[in-house]
């Protein structure tokens, strides 16, 4: 067989797509909701396929078989991660998922954009540059090793780096 790609959808926002280039396999699982974007792969050398992929819904998840150099390779999809098997998975209640074969075996996994600012109440996240914000508090990661940002151990406000005393609260900074 040449190289091929096929492509499930597994539901709930749930895609998976299925490559067989030369001896790799490579398996991408797809998961998106409101907001959320998930996308794990895996690339095993499994050699040439000698027949197209299945992929079946057990209770635990979803199960792929791969036929390849005389032999069935089973992988296993379940709680975002992916694993092979080392041998034959128990498949009892299982149903097939409907695979479709697409003529681009060059898929790519659409490029995620930044993670917007949370806000929810008085709090607020962001993470270019890593910020958070509670009320009075502020915490943020440093951006160089030189800029290391202090906090007061009874009040949580941010104090300089030479303050003995919290502006805040007046308890005494180590």
């Amino acid at each position: 067989m040449t190289a091929m790609t096929y492509v499930a959808d597994l539901g709930q926002g749930q895609t998976l797509a299925i490559e067989n280039a030369e001896t790799q396999t490579v398996i991408t699982w797809e998961t998106k909701s409101a907001g959320q974007q998930q996308s794990q792969q895996m690339s095993l050398s499994l050699g040439r396929w000698s027949a197209s992929p299945i992929v079946f819904k057990v209770s635990s998840g979803f199960i792929l078989q791969v036929e390849a150099n005389q032999r069935s390779y089973y992988v296993r999809l379940q709680a975002n991660s992916i694993s092979l098997l080392s041998e034959v998975p128990l498949m009892l209640g299982s149903h097939e998922i409907p695979l479709r074969n697409i003529a681009v075996s060059s898929r790519k996994v659409p490029e995620m954009k930044p993670l917007e600012p949370l806000r929810m109440g008085n709090m607020s996240m962001q993470m270019e540059p890593m910020q958070m914000s509670m009320g009075e508090m502020k915490m943020s990661m440093a951006t160089s090793s030189s800029a290391i940002a202090r906090y007061c151990r009874n009040c949580g406000r941010e104090v300089g780096e030479h303050d003995r005393f919290c502006a805040q609260c007046g308890a005494k900074l180590n």
